[in-house]
């Protein structure tokens, strides 16, 4: 619009806090992508409308390099939005000029892809491997049905969408007002309302049809977090609301007046027809009371009485005081309503100084050894490794391969099913396998804890060493390769790995028999069965189950629970007086300590009064045999991986195998990764697709692993030749400016002295050029009628005051100025391309 003002700095405000940016304020690496859209919108109309091309290259790099995930929404509104672009800020409506601004835009677009390739490139070849590219294209369209939800999400002080819901949309009570203006105004150009109109149809659209919803989230069904694109819906509502605010002049009072009553009663209206909105009495009162101070306001605007600037200053702390507010409002209810809104124990306080010196006091301690793993329980985040600083296990990434994900689920690691796998159900096994070697304790230990030692702790945490650990590579039996992890048991899935290591039957966990069930509330399965079925009653104790089991040996036991799906209202094992809090609402395994031979351990699920009568849940437990993982150990050690160099993307290493086998690296496999045996490339094995493992000859050789993104080289290369491109370009622009132009102009004065020294004359704003050779005479633009120009023009606000009738017929507008100007044009200034930024 090239204005500027202290209603533009509101606008700017409403999108910058906006409802999507207050509910994903958290997920700041969002963040960006949002900030840098604006920036490459300007860039772009700057290279339609002025011809200066730089800023928008540069701009969509940086906007694909800083979050290619958003940027992806970005650029397909941007894709979306060029054709109003293009009809709004090419000079003419000729079609050549067109295809010739369209045509620069997509090399440019090009060359600013291309800038971005390092990353993109090799991020495109990481998310092939993920489950997201895996998600089917939906078999039939379906509607939402729910219209009225996308008008409610624009009133302020609404509860954030987080988890699921409807969109957030929020971006300023006064839209409702503007863009009904926009739409009825006679001073903006029916094209532009139209195309408008439409994109601002198919966005709505999108978040109502299952099929666009499918495609703007990149052909994937997001994982909660839902309509992550509504961010362009935003700025297209700011932006034809801000041309609105243009068009008010054109009303009287009372339309406007009319216009804010019918929004102030359509509010309550909306929220009664719309029971699944998350708003309170004093939400519908505060949306109400603002619409009618914004009628009151742009009403007023028509009269003579008040000071303009005044009257626009006042407009201005109203808006600023609405985005404060709904501000406050959203950031208490995620503080309410968010787990991570409880931030004790988070990045700061005594607990997580505690972590943060074990870690380094852990490292002190094992100086000489290259790579161990540590983790915390309980976990506070799915990237504890990150947020504490340790080498970890836990990991949630988009671009997380599919396989390994798989892998940690079907042995009973708890995840998402998706792209994380977290240290929540691991098992002495496990931990032993990853090299797991330190366990922080942010919490009293509820089991007993025997296996693991105590070598650091304080009152708040405690620090257990894990005696079994293998080595970051261990030699194992060329049958591993073979193996498979099932989905229907974990302790069969760790079985058959410890089995595989091995290269024989070895029984580390024994599945212990479930004790007699008595009453007929729980239907028991057969011998050696894990599906139990459930008929609740009333009251507490008919919704209560109990399931049994008796130790045959001391060792460390393990629970394996699937509620199905069914919610529950608390679970928990007893031991003895030892009584073990489960989470039943997450599928996997628990670890219960070790148990004495003997000991009776004891099931309690009380199943959530809302959930059906009946159901079935599958429960195991199953006892680690400590003697079959010793042997498990030595053997691991004994021809383990002895590194002398371990860095973030490389190690190397000596082996000594006594006979030839696989070497297992306890890494998750990634095909970035290249293997060199004695310095000769070695391809790399996969163990259920998930963990790595190389042939290795009996005797001594040095191990070389070294990681690189799949397709960097490629996206190396194809970035350094569109910097080398866009460098040669901007060498010829300066060339072309400091040298061939001024020859031109020389001769220019040539063929001018030439001119005048054979008699010719010029005419008024002639060249010389034109004078002499008539054919190069340049045509001139020019409107035969009033008419013309007004249509050829319309809505398209390039005029110096503001107005085609101030332009055309300025005698007669000026005196209606003082009476008949819109809120912004009071307040904000007319840019310039002198004084563009």
């Amino acid at each position: 619009f090239q204005r500027r003002g202290a209603l533009a700095v509101a606008f700017s405000t409403f999108y910058a806090l906006s409802g999507f940016v207050i509910a994903y304020s958290w997920n700041i690496m969002w963040l960006d992508a949002l900030v840098l859209l604006p920036v490459v919108l300007l860039a772009l109309i700057r290279q339609m409308r002025d011809g200066k091309w730089l800023l928008y290259p540069v701009a969509l790099a940086l906007l694909l390099i800083t979050n290619y995930y958003i940027a992806f929404f970005a650029c397909v509104f941007i894709a979306l939005y060029y054709p109003i672009l293009l009809a709004r800020y090419t000079p003419d409506r000729q079609l050549a000029n067109r295809a010739l601004t369209f045509g620069k835009t997509a090399v440019l677009t090009i060359m600013g892809v291309a800038l971005s390739a390092i990353l993109l490139y090799p991020a495109f070849r990481s998310l092939a491997l993920t489950s997201a590219s895996g998600d089917k294209f939906p078999a039939a369209v379906e509607l939402i049905g729910k219209p009225l939800t996308y008008l409610g999400q624009l009133f302020p002080f609404l509860q954030p969408t987080i988890r699921s819901g409807a969109p957030n949309l929020y971006c300023g009570l006064p839209i409702l007002l503007l863009i009904p203006i926009y739409f009825i105004s006679n001073r903006i150009g029916l094209r532009e309302k139209i195309m408008n109109g439409l994109l601002l149809l198919f966005l709505f659209l999108s978040f109502e049809t299952n099929v666009l919803n499918f495609v703007w989230h990149g052909m994937h069904y997001p994982n909660q977090l839902p309509y992550r694109y509504s961010f362009v819906v935003i700025l297209l509502l700011l932006t034809i609301a801000y041309d609105g605010l243009r068009s008010t002049r054109e009303f009287r009072a009372t339309e406007l007046g009319l216009l804010g009553l019918c929004l102030a009663f359509i509010i309550p209206v909306v929220v009664a027809l719309d029971p699944e909105m998350k708003v309170s009495p004093w939400t519908q009162w505060g949306a109400i009371a603002l619409m009618l101070i914004y009628m009151v306001l742009f009403s007023s605007f028509q009269s003579r009485k008040y000071n303009r600037r005044l009257h626009v200053n006042i407009l201005l702390g109203v808006m600023l005081i609405e985005i404060a507010l709904s501000t406050f409002s959203g950031i208490y209810h995620i503080d309410r309503n968010e787990y991570f809104g409880n931030r004790d124990g988070y990045s700061a306080g005594s607990t997580v100084n505690s972590i943060r010196e074990a870690v380094n006091r852990v490292e002190q301690l094992n100086q000489a050894d290259k790579f161990y793993r540590m983790e915390v329980r309980p976990h506070k985040t799915s990237n504890d490794p990150c947020l504490y600083g340790y080498n970890g296990l836990s990991l949630f990434a988009s671009t997380s391969p599919k396989a390994p994900v798989d892998f940690f689920s079907n042995v009973g690691l708890q995840n998402n099913g998706i792209n994380s796998y977290q240290y929540r159900g691991s098992t002495l096994f496990l931990d032993s396998l990853f090299d797991i070697k330190y366990v922080i304790a942010r919490e009293d230990t509820v089991f007993n804890e025997v296996e693991r030692f105590i070598v650091l702790g304080n009152d708040l945490i405690t620090v257990y060493q894990n005696p079994y650990v293998f080595p970051l590579g261990f030699m194992a039996d060329g049958t591993i390769l073979d193996f498979s992890s099932s989905k229907a048991n974990p302790f069969r899935s760790q079985n058959d790995l410890a089995d595989a290591i091995s290269g024989e039957e070895v029984e580390l966990f024994d599945v212990l028999l479930h004790d007699p069930v008595s009453g007929s509330a729980l239907s028991a399965p057969g011998q050696g069965g894990a599906l139990f079925r459930y008929t609740s009653g009333t009251g507490i104790a008919g919704r209560t189950h109990n399931v049994s089991w008796t130790a045959t040996k001391s060792a460390p036991h393990y629970l394996s629970l699937d509620m199905r799906g069914h919610a529950v209202d608390k679970v928990e094992v007893v031991i003895e007086d030892r009584a073990i809090p489960i989470e039943g609402s997450k599928k996997g395994v628990f670890e219960l300590g070790t148990v004495a031979e003997s000991e009776e351990i004891e099931l309690e699920i009380s199943v959530s009064e809302t959930e059906t009568e009946s159901g079935d849940f599958e429960v195991r437990i199953a006892s680690l045999d400590r003697e079959v993982m010793w042997e498990l150990a030595q053997q691991a050690q004994r021809e383990g991986l002895k590194l002398n160099i371990m860095e973030d993307d490389h190690f190397a290493g000596q082996i000594y195998p006594k006979k030839d086998g696989l070497l297992v690296l306890s890494i998750p496999y990634d095909p970035g990764w290249t293997a060199y045996i004695d310095g000769v490339p070695t391809e790399i094995e996969t163990i259920d697709g998930a963990l790595m493992a190389i042939p290795v000859e009996a005797g001594v050789h040095d191990i070389f692993f070294a990681f690189l993104p799949v397709g960097f080289h490629t996206g190396l290369y194809i970035t350094l030749a569109s910097v080398g491109t866009l460098l040669l370009i901007i060498f010829w622009g300066f060339v072309f400016k400091r040298y061939i132009k001024p020859r031109h102009n020389n001769r220019e004065s040539e063929i001018e002295d030439f001119a005048e020294s054979s008699g010719f004359s010029l005419e008024n704003g002639e060249s010389a050029a034109e004078s002499v050779y008539p054919e190069f005479r340049q045509k001139q633009w020019r409107f035969s009628k009033k008419d013309d120009f007004v249509d050829d023009n319309a809505g398209e606000a390039i005029d110096e005051d503001g107005t085609f009738e101030e332009r055309l017929f300025p005698n007669l507008v000026d005196a209606e100025t003082a009476s008949n100007s819109s809120p912004d044009e009071e307040e904000d200034e007319k840019v310039t391309s002198d004084t563009e930024p």
